[in-house]
C-alpha cells in the first residue's frame, strides 16, 4: 500500500519510507528553485497513492488535495475552523482559495473541541457532516448532520441518515441489514482494541488489515476463541 503523508513532523512509523523535504529558493527574495508542500504534493500524486494524508491545510496545497479527491484519491486532513460555515468560509478564502465547485470533494468533516467533562479535560467530536452538494439555485453548501454530540448524556446521537453509507453500499452491493452488521462488527473490534489498550500505530495497522484480509481469525481473537 503506497501513502503519502505531508506533515511538518512526522511521527508515524512506515517502512519504507522515501521522504521528501521543502527548501527555500536561491538567491534572496527570488523563488528559484523553492520546493514547497505545494510542489511536493504534486510530485507525490505521480505516484498513484492509496491514501494522501496532510496534517493541516494552509495554503496551496490545498488545491491539489482537493482536486486528488475528485479524482477518487482517498485523502485526510485538519483545518483550524469551529463549524460547517467556518470550515467553508476557510476554504474558498485566501490563502487557501478552493472554488466552491470543489468543496463537494470533501465527503464528511468531523468537528472536534476540547472540553471539560467531571473536571478533566477532554476531546470529543462535536459533530460528524457529510457535504452532499450545491444547490443550483442558491449556490449554497447542502450539508447532513450524521452524527452530534449530546453534553449531557457525554454520548453520540445518529441522525438516522448518511449519504456516504448509501453510496458505499451500491459500490459494495450491500443491503441494508448487511450495512448495519458490518457497522456493528466493527465496532466491535474498535472497542475489543480499547479493551485490550492496542493504541500504537502498527498495532491498530496491523490489526485492521488483517481484518480485511481474514476477517474470522480477527473476529475469532475478539470473541476470546484464540
Amino acid at each position: 500500500m503506497r501513502c503519502v503523508f505531508l506533515f511538518h513532523g512526522v511521527n508515524i512509523p512506515q517502512p519504507n519510507w522515501v521522504p521528501g523535504l521543502t527548501r527555500q529558493g536561491f538567491g534572496g527574495e527570488s523563488k528559484d528553485g523553492e520546493i514547497g508542500e505545494f510542489q511536493l504534493l504534486k510530485a507525490a500524486l505521480r505516484e498513484r497513492p492509496e491514501y494522501i494524508i496532510v496534517g493541516e491545510i494552509r495554503g496551496a496545497e490545498a488545491y491539489v488535495l482537493f482536486q486528488a479527491m475528485a479524482t477518487g484519491h482517498c485523502a485526510y486532513s485538519t483545518v483550524h475552523a469551529d463549524s460547517v460555515p467556518s470550515l467553508v468560509h476557510r476554504l474558498e478564502n485566501k490563502p487557501i482559495d478552493i472554488p466552491r465547485v470543489l468543496l463537494p470533494a470533501l465527503e464528511a468533516c468531523v468537528i472536534q473541541i476540547q472540553t471539560r467533562i467531571n473536571g478533566r479535560r477532554v476531546r470529543r467530536a462535536k459533530q460528524v457532516v457529510e457535504i452532499v452538494g450545491i444547490d443550483p439555485n442558491s449556490m449554497e453548501i447542502i450539508t447532513n448532520e450524521v452524527f452530534r454530540w449530546d453534553v449531557n448524556t457525554d454520548d453520540f446521537i445518529f441522525s438516522g441518515k448518511s449519504y456516504v453509507l448509501e453510496k458505499i453500499m451500491v459500490k459494495i452491493n450491500f443491503s441494508q441489514e448487511e450495512m448495519r452488521r458490518e457497522l456493528r462488527t466493527r465496532k466491535r473490534i474498535l472497542e475489543w482494541m480499547v479493551l485490550n489498550d492496542i493504541r500504537k500505530a502498527d498495532q491498530v495497522s496491523q490489526i485492521i488489515t488483517e481484518y480485511y484480509v481474514r476477517p474470522k481469525e480477527i473476529l475469532a481473537r475478539v470473541d476470546g476463541l484464540r
